[in-house]
C-alpha cells in the first residue's frame, strides 16, 4: 500500500510508470463537475472511476480486495476513513464478485488490527491485490465526496 499526497514533492521515480502516469491525471483532472463515471483510457488495462457519494459509519461499509487491478485512490473533494490492513489469508469469504467486478468482500475480521487513514482532499492510497481496504466510511458525520478511483492492470506494473 502506498499513502501520498498529491501536492507533496515526492520521489515518484520509485513508483512503477503506471502509477506515475495515474498520479498525474489525478492532478490534471478537474471533476468538480462531473457525476458517477467510468472511462477506459488503455482499454481495461488504465480505468478511471469517477465517485460522487456519501460516507456512512464503518460498520456498514466492507472489507474488500481486488485481484487483477491496483486502484488507485484519490480524494479531489470532502473527507473519508479508508481502513486498511494486508491480506493475511484469515479473512472470511462475505461474497466473491471477482467475474464481475474483480472484487472480494470479506466478513469482519476482529483479528485484522485495521488502520483508518484519513483521507482528505489532495491524499491518494494506491492498494495491491494484497492490501484489504474500506472505502467511504465517515470520519464523524455523513459526507459527500467525490474521489477518483484508477484500477491499473497488475501485469502492467
Amino acid at each position: 500500500m502506498i499513502f501520498g499526497n498529491i501536492y507533496a514533492k515526492e520521489t515518484e521515480c520509485a513508483y512503477a510508470a503506471p502509477i506515475r502516469e495515474a498520479i498525474r491525471y489525478c492532478r490534471e483532472t478537474d471533476v468538480s463537475g462531473m457525476g458517477e463515471s467510468k472511462f477506459l483510457l488503455k482499454g481495461e488495462d488504465f480505468i478511471v472511476l469517477i465517485c460522487d457519494r456519501v460516507t456512512e459509519a464503518k460498520e456498514k461499509k466492507l472489507p474488500e480486495v481486488h485481484r487483477r487491478y491496483a486502484e488507485l485512490q484519490y480524494m479531489a473533494e470532502g473527507s473519508e476513513l479508508m481502513g486498511y490492513y494486508p491480506d493475511r489469508g484469515d479473512n472470511e469469504l462475505l461474497q466473491d464478485c471477482l467475474e464481475e467486478k474483480d472484487t472480494i468482500y470479506y466478513k469482519e475480521n476482529p483479528n485484522s488490527g485495521e488502520t483508518m487513514l484519513l483521507m482528505e482532499q489532495g491524499t491518494y492510497a494506491v492498494f495491491f491485490p494484497e492490501d484489504v481496504h474500506r472505502p467511504f466510511c465517515q470520519v464523524t458525520e455523513p459526507e459527500r465526496v467525490k474521489k477518483i478511483v484508477i484500477k491499473i492492470a497488475i501485469e502492467t506494473l
